[in-house]
């Protein structure tokens, strides 16, 4: 996989985090209670375990692994390629 494929994935990620953040987690909170992500909490090792700790934070991790692997298969399709054969 050559850096502009790991550019695209980093940020397939950097955007679903960000529309969890800011549109996902909100409604959420407001269906369902869950008690939203802080992203005001102290650095490190606590901010992450703030972070996963919470149910909308176990939301925001197993929600990524869709995402990612249908971006991958999207991709390589879009291509004209099999998956296994476009991002080896």
């Amino acid at each position: 996989m050559d850096s502009k494929r790991s550019l695209e994935i980093l940020g397939v990620a950097i955007l679903y985090i960000s529309v969890f953040v800011v549109v996902v987690g909100p409604v959420l909170e407001s269906a369902i209670g869950l008690e939203t992500l802080s992203t005001d909490t102290t650095r490190g090792v606590e901010r992450t375990w703030g972070l996963v700790s919470k149910p909308q934070g176990w939301l925001l991790c197993l929600g990524y692994v869709p995402v990612h692997f249908t971006y991958l298969f999207v991709r390589a399709r879009l291509a004209g390629e099999s998956v296994d054969s476009y991002w080896e």
